[in-house]
């Protein structure tokens, strides 16, 4: 059954997946095995997974970096619209974006395949190979992600805001690589009082912390 391309008329199950082209299913099984064990998985782990065969995996993706840039793009698409959330809970207020951005990174700190974290883990992977696509792509969003917290310090009319929206991701990228080493009680459990201090240092007005019952508005 693990080499269904060579087979004339397989059996479709109803939900079974063996419905979708062989090219999805595969799609669809890197990025399960990406996301529980990470990106170093061979193309028959992945054919196995998919109801297929490495020679079609081959065919469709090369070696794997075609499926791992997919992943990754996939990744960041998926952090995309939760900033486009972050946006459109609190239309031009910068302060209160940030304000948020902090509090539901803290919230989400329990969910290990966030896409924030699995970016943090594949880039973790990438990291003797600096010049892979996928690092590359990694690298600029994380860029991006800089600019945007700067951009809304400055926006926000705190000091320093270049300074400050450094210190600001220093917090939310140790926090996101925690991974759970700590227990329950994390020191991520204070990163929105921790950036809403810094944030605070810097000139913004105090201001009541987010709580659970923002998060069911």
């Amino acid at each position: 059954m693990t080499k269904l391309s060579r087979m004339t008329s397989p059996q479709v199950t109803q939900g079974s997946g063996f419905d979708k082209p062989a090219k999805q299913r595969i799609v669809e099984a890197a990025d399960r095995l990406f996301r529980r064990n990470g990106i170093r998985i061979n193309s028959a782990t992945i054919a196995h997974e998919a109801h297929s065969n490495p020679e079609t995996v081959t065919k469709y993706f090369g070696h794997g970096d075609r499926l791992i840039g997919r992943f990754v793009r996939s990744l960041i698409e998926e952090s995309e619209r939760y900033w486009r959330d972050v946006e459109a809970r609190h239309p031009d207020d910068p302060h209160a974006q940030l304000r948020w951005w902090m509090f539901y990174e803290q919230e989400r700190m329990t969910d290990a395949v966030r896409p924030e974290v699995l970016l943090a883990r594949t880039a973790a992977e990438l990291l003797r190979s600096p010049q892979d696509a996928a690092f590359v792509e990694i690298a600029q969003y994380w860029q991006k992600e800089r600019r945007r917290v700067v951009g809304l310090c400055e926006r926000a009319g705190l000091r320093k805001p270049a300074e400050l929206g450094d210190k600001l991701l220093l917090l939310v990228h140790g926090a996101r690589n925690e991974r759970g080493a700590y227990g329950a009680y994390a020191p991520s459990r204070l990163l929105h009082q921790a950036g809403d201090d810094l944030m605070t240092a810097h000139g913004a007005a105090p201001a009541p912390l987010f709580d659970w019952a923002d998060l069911e508005d």
